[in-house]
């Protein structure tokens, strides 16, 4: 295709923009407020990962060593504990430094309890785990149980695993929820286009008779589907902007113990790529599966006429 055709090609897609201004807000208004949805199951997900990464740092698994199980045993088996699959940190904590901390954790009321207890030290020693990944939460700690010298472990396994299926839950239904919306964002772009369509259809119809390639007549009304999707990425990400701010100043002055939230800055620019790209795919698609199926039925049988 020649440099002027494709100017020209070009210039018309911007004509029809603007000629068919008011279905081109309509459908731009409703690619829109698909793209917020998208946007706001967007930024729910990305805060719950944020909360269970911040989880995660802190999903600590305490284990304690059998009295009977000498210093050196015990600073072996935490070489070993090492040494295990989804580990992040292990840190060995001797009794004498576990009563000091509960000494610091308990107050001075308690001081003098605490200064009998150094000479009779009820306290195991024990090893801090903290673990990668929440998903193998059980299997790992299974596999430190299973460490020589291990007696007891204290962890949170129910609510770890609570927590990994409710993110699991919300990925499924976020993910549903975006297919469905590109699938009504398709279908909303590609009846607007075919409106658009059907106004010019005589004019379509003498450029064929003219000898027009169904390539020329069908790129304006791809490149019109393409702007639209575009103009509506930029706006919607506009339009998250303010609602993410708003939500997260309403809900962190109404819950304070939510947590920070993501900063929008950190997923702004990705999201606002992921838009054009998507507006600009689905403007494009369902312009061409439109303009396809008239060129291919009704722009035939006026062919045929002549």
């Amino acid at each position: 295709m020649k440099l002027r055709t494709f100017r020209y090609l070009l210039s018309e897609g911007f004509k029809n923009v603007w000629s068919h201004r008011l279905m081109s807000v309509a459908s731009s208004g409703v690619l829109m407020a698909c793209m917020l949805m998208i946007g706001i199951v967007f930024s729910i997900s990305a805060n719950i990962d944020n909360y269970v990464s911040e989880i995660q740092k802190n999903a600590v698994v305490m284990a304690f060593f059998r009295d009977d199980v000498s210093r050196e045993d015990a600073l072996a088996a935490t070489e070993s504990i090492k040494s295990l699959d989804n580990i992040s940190s292990v840190k060995f904590i001797s009794k004498e430094e576990g009563l000091s901390n509960q000494e610091d954790s308990m107050g001075e009321e308690y001081k003098e309890i605490f200064a009998i207890l150094q000479n009779d030290n009820p306290l195991p020693d024990g090893v801090q785990i903290t673990i990668s990944d929440l998903e193998q939460y059980n299997q790992t700690v299974e596999s430190i149980r299973a460490v020589n010298g291990i007696d007891i472990i204290r962890q949170r396994g129910d609510y770890v695993d609570r927590l990994v299926a409710i993110r699991s839950v919300i990925s499924i239904i976020g993910t549903g929820v975006i297919l469905l919306l590109l699938i009504i964002s398709l279908a909303i772009v590609s009846n607007t286009i075919k409106i658009t369509m059907f106004t010019r259809k005589l004019e379509i119809n003498i450029m064929k008779a003219v000898g027009a390639t169904n390539r020329f007549i069908r790129t304006p009304f791809v490149i019109e589907g393409m702007l639209l999707g575009i103009i509506a990425g930029v706006v919607s990400t506009g339009f998250l902007y303010f609602i993410y701010k708003l939500a997260e100043q309403t809900l962190t002055s109404s819950f304070s113990g939510l947590g920070a939230f993501v900063p929008f800055t950190k997923f702004a620019f990705p999201l606002l790529g992921a838009f054009i790209l998507m507006g600009a795919l689905v403007g494009s698609i369902g312009s061409a599966i439109s303009i396809g199926k008239y060129l291919r039925h009704e722009g035939s049988e006026f062919n045929a006429i002549f």
